[in-house]
């Protein structure tokens, strides 16, 4: 009779196992570290273009109304405040809704916020606040730079969720 013989035993050992994980836990460690920053950055692209849209929409708007309170709101342009005969324009420290509601704006500095942040929740009558959620805006409305009966600066600025603002800015000419 021949003697028993131990079918061959490979395997790893206990400390190669051990060798092994740590090897594989330094290693994910260093991918995930690189990999959770770029996953937080990855919204930012569609940030980006609803704030471009949510801007330009908003500047459109405001571009489409008359240069002041005291000039032609037919869009015809048949006379310009500060003109011969005509009202002057309004003061910059009278910038803002005359207690009108947006729909109801018929010149540029209706706009102007005061310095505030305005949360995007409805656009004349349209719901955006699933489509612009936390999104806000600020607008300023400046005539100082070329004299209040030359031109305004509009100046609108998107604040996306994640903090970063976006601005735009245009120049409303007195004709």
């Amino acid at each position: 009779m021949r003697p028993y013989k131990q079918p061959f035993a490979g395997g790893f050992t206990l400390i190669e196992l051990i060798v092994g994980i740590v090897v594989l836990a330094i290693s994910l460690v260093v991918i995930t570290s690189f990999l959770a920053p770029q996953a937080l950055k990855s919204v930012d692209p569609v940030y980006e273009v609803r704030s471009a849209e949510l801007g330009s929409s908003l500047m459109n708007e405001i571009l489409g109304k008359s240069f002041d309170e005291n000039s032609d709101h037919t869009g015809g342009g048949l006379w310009r405040c500060s003109e011969t005969g005509q009202l002057s324009c309004t003061a910059a420290s009278d910038y803002g809704p005359e207690g009108e509601d947006r729909g109801q704006y018929n010149d540029v500095d209706d706009y102007h916020t005061n310095g505030n942040f305005i949360t995007i929740d409805d656009s004349l009558g349209v719901d955006l606040s699933d489509i612009y959620r936390n999104f806000s805006y600020l607008v300023n409305v400046d005539s100082s730079e070329h004299g209040i009966n030359a031109a305004k600066r509009i100046d609108v600025i998107i604040r996306a969720p994640n903090g970063v603002d976006y601005a735009f800015s245009a120049y409303r000419w007195n004709y």
